[in-house]
């Protein structure tokens, strides 16, 4: 293994090298063979070709650029990577040369990928990187908007000043203060109100525990966001196809005939728009009180920006999508770590215990509750349960591989905070900043970095240097001004949520022989593959717990 970069980019540089010169040997070759058959021909040009175009059109590298990671198949063999592998190519590279940062040559382009976690907080600070960019390019092809929309509010129709900085306004009130508590307090009613209707006797048999997480999150978020009376995804078919349209929008990306390469996901977009489409007709976040500030208050900023209803449906799909998509899979992730492991459950059971009753031991005992109401405090329990809080930050690590975007706006020098190493980005350059490379960095968070550790973000046991080492190595919520608005939203009500389960119910049946962990394909959290969801299990109430009732306080 190279011991220092320069080592490692001389090998690259090497091999590479050697390869080229080695196709420049053949050409000669190739050309007198081809004229012997048809197929001969055939090959040979393609060979000649492919050989042209690595030595014509790969993109000039300058040397303060990044070290260059040439393809091991010319041109296009980093794009055959990315397809074939997904966001795994880039934990490969980084496994194969790790270098802090690199420059990918694809075709007559280049893309940086960023692997080292300090250069990438000072990426993602950086005033000309830019994420608005993407908006452009990915937008109109994923959620079918026109192009004028996405124009409006980017400001780049010459009427319209650009909307984001209205719209973080929009988020930063909607997510906090009395407005975060009401959006928090009604999504835990829900997830109350399907605690309490576990039978005291039988339980509530659930086939498949991702799906039931899925569908008791789609209904409480849902309700939380769109309002009580009104709210477009009451109806299960319309979840069922919100939840169609994540799993299978990765060819709307190409924007060419989507009707056709992407039917399944055009379909399921199109019943989501069309119940959105509704909504938004009768004015209905207007007459429903029960409707969250953030859907008034962006709704009316949108309309300030000319855009008809049915524009507005197509843009909005987003948003209960976004609000429930990464949470699910870091839900599930945690339960099914905690449940599978009997010490465990029961640290977090005492722990949890404490902080809603002052006394562990008593509810311990096996003592009959009775009858009665038990009020989970959501609020502070990232401090009263730092297991169960480190367990659920553990469980995003590990299924967070989202790929940060940027593009350069002008060159740029960046200079890692840690080396003092600076690199050259060039403009119109995109940036990829992978997750799950730097949250599977060994160097960073121990020698069993690929696996579950409960206790890895007990800041207290770990000491000041690797708290703040691994904090700037937890990239799950992007980062810089773009940094996830609803993270604060999300980890109250999972802990929450966690907490009752752990106090008060059993998870029967739960098989860790049956849990695993898929690879994400474009950059969402890890879903367990299809089948190793854990298999059939039964919530039950704990023994004395049977008539309790449940309900959240924020």
């Amino acid at each position: 293994m190279p011991s220092t970069m320069a080592d490692a980019v001389a090998e690259i540089e090497s091999f590479l090298d050697t390869g080229i010169a080695a196709i420049k040997g053949l050409i000669p070759m190739i050309w007198v063979q081809s004229k012997t058959s048809p197929v001969q021909f055939l090959v040979g040009g393609v060979a000649i070709l492919l050989s042209y175009l690595l030595l014509t059109i790969s993109p000039p590298h300058d040397p303060s650029e990044p070290p260059l990671i040439k393809p091991r198949f010319p041109v296009i063999g980093h794009l055959f990577g990315l397809l074939n592998h997904q966001v795994n190519y880039f934990s490969e590279l980084f496994a194969r040369y790790h270098l802090p940062i690199a420059t990918l040559p694809i075709g007559n382009q280049k893309l940086y990928v960023i692997f080292d976690a300090p250069l990438q907080q000072a990426a993602l600070k950086a005033k000309d990187m830019d994420a608005q960019s993407f908006m452009v390019d990915f937008v109109p092809r994923i959620f079918g908007v026109k192009q004028g929309t996405v124009d409006k509010l980017l400001g780049k129709d010459g009427v319209h000043p650009n909307i984001m900085g209205d719209m973080e306004q929009v988020f930063k009130s909607a997510l906090s203060g009395d407005n975060l508590q009401k959006l928090a307090s009604t999504t835990l009613a829900t997830m109350a109100d399907t605690l309490n209707d576990v039978d005291s006797k039988k339980g509530t048999k659930i086939h498949n525990m991702f799906l039931w997480l899925q569908s008791l999150l789609s209904r409480s978020t849902s309700k939380a966001l769109w309002g009580e009376k009104y709210n477009p995804f009451k109806d299960h078919q319309v979840i069922d196809a919100q939840w169609d349209f994540e799993s299978h929008l990765g060819p709307l990306v190409l924007g060419v005939l989507p009707s056709i390469v992407a039917r399944r996901a055009y379909l399921a977009r199109n019943k989501v728009q069309s119940a959105l489409l509704s909504y938004f007709s009768a004015r209905h976040y207007e007459t429903d009180a029960s409707t969250s500030y953030f859907i008034r208050a962006r709704t009316r900023l949108l309309k300030k920006y000319d855009l008809p209803d049915n524009e507005l449906a197509k843009n909005e799909v987003a948003i209960t999508l976004v609000a429930t998509t990464n949470v699910l899979s870091t839900l599930f992730w945690c339960i099914a770590e905690i449940w599978t492991r009997p010490d465990l459950l029961q640290q977090i059971r005492a722990e949890a215990l404490l902080a809603v009753f002052g006394d562990s031991q008593k509810a311990l005992s096996g003592e009959d509750m009775g009858t009665r109401t038990i009020t989970i405090p959501a609020t502070g329990l990232d401090t009263k349960c730092p297991l169960l809080a480190s367990c659920f930050r553990e469980s995003i690590r590990l299924a967070s591989q989202i790929v940060t975007a940027r593009r350069v706006l002008k060159d740029t020098m960046l200079t890692d905070p840690v080396s003092g190493n600076s690199y050259l980005l060039k403009a119109d350059t995109n940036v990829m900043m992978p997750a799950k490379v730097v949250h599977r960095n060994t160097a960073v968070w121990g020698a069993d970095a690929e696996g579950f550790n409960p206790r890895r973000f007990m800041w207290e046991e770990l000491g000041p240097k690797v708290e703040r080492q691994r904090k700037a190595a937890f990239v799950p919520f992007g980062g810089g001004k773009h940094m996830c608005p609803g993270r604060h939203f999300a980890f109250t009500e999972n802990l929450a949520l966690m907490a009752a389960l752990a106090i008060g119910f059993e998870i029967e049946g739960l098989d860790r022989s049956k849990l695993k962990m898929g690879d994400s394909k474009r950059g969402e959290t890890a879903k367990p593959l299809p089948g190793l969801e854990g298999g059939e299990v039964v919530l039950k109430k704990r023994k004395g717990w049977e008539a309790v009732e449940w309900e959240f306080s924020c």
